[in-house]
């Protein structure tokens, strides 16, 4: 279905991978704690805040040229079919930076129907925390006047920060963003998938095993049998987080245990 995922995978070199973090490469966007990450303490946090950051796969307005175009005629669904498939998620350029990032909304539950019903967000994309990205080497942006932007510019830091007056207002993105190199990261955990449509389903995905189509038994491999066939399931990143299904009528989301939306 999506011909141009291979090269989201092809290799990345040893410093690619050390910014990804985790084993072989992949990053734990969750509270993994021991082989993968140490959860960073943030303390309480208050109502005007939120430990969820939300990744949108779509939002209104016009999308930078330097995406590729096969991207950018994706719907929000097929961004995040694509993302949990897999597990791949690419990064790029903020306007007026240098520097590929992935970026965030920090958004409390009011704020995030804001940004859906008020903002043009779609309720598509998947959920992490403030720690997981601070461990990732993330952070929230600056929201700064012009005087103050040049020196992040200047020191080639404008990427973690974001010009504001009357012809650039965004506060109400409330943004994070987690810089990347290479072909972005290869996902090992997430805290929540966002959906706006309680019944959509992501592409199964082959699993590595083998099975015989006749009589179901695995399979150590392909036998030249034509009634051998690939296993295929939901992909992992959905089948282990929990769902949050987007309910426009209480402009809330409805949050479903691991598992149970297979």
């Amino acid at each position: 279905m999506y011909d141009y995922m291979p090269k989201w995978l092809s290799a990345r070199n040893q410093d690619d991978d050390a910014l990804a973090g985790g084993k072989h490469g992949e990053a734990p966007l969750h509270e993994v704690v021991g082989e993968f990450m140490t959860l960073i303490d943030l303390g309480l946090v208050g109502p005007a805040q939120s430990d969820d950051l939300y990744h949108f796969t779509g939002r209104s307005g016009n999308r930078p040229v330097w995406v590729p175009e096969e991207i950018r005629r994706m719907t929000p669904q097929e961004r995040l079919d694509a993302i949990l498939g897999t597990r791949n998620l690419q990064g790029f350029r903020p306007f007026g930076t240098t520097q590929a990032c992935i970026c965030f909304s920090e958004s409390p539950p009011n704020h995030l129907a804001h940004l859906i019903v008020d903002r043009g967000f779609s309720p598509w994309g998947f959920v992490t925390s403030r720690s997981a990205v601070l461990g990732q080497g993330g952070g929230s942006v600056a929201y700064v006047p012009d005087a103050v932007y040049s020196y992040f510019r200047a020191g080639g830091l404008e990427h973690w920060a974001v010009r504001t007056g009357s012809d650039s207002v965004w506060l109400h993105e409330r943004e994070w963003r987690l810089p990347v190199r290479g072909e972005g990261l290869r996902l090992a955990s997430i805290r929540a998938i966002l959906i706006g449509d309680p019944g959509w389903r992501p592409s199964l995905v082959e699993t590595g095993d083998w099975l015989n189509g006749e009589t179901g038994d695995l399979l150590p491999g392909p036998d030249g049998s034509p009634h051998t066939r690939p296993v295929e399931d939901l992909p992992l990143l959905w089948r282990n987080a929990e769902i949050w299904a987007w309910d426009a009528s209480t402009r809330a989301v409805i949050k479903h245990p691991p598992g149970t939306l297979n």
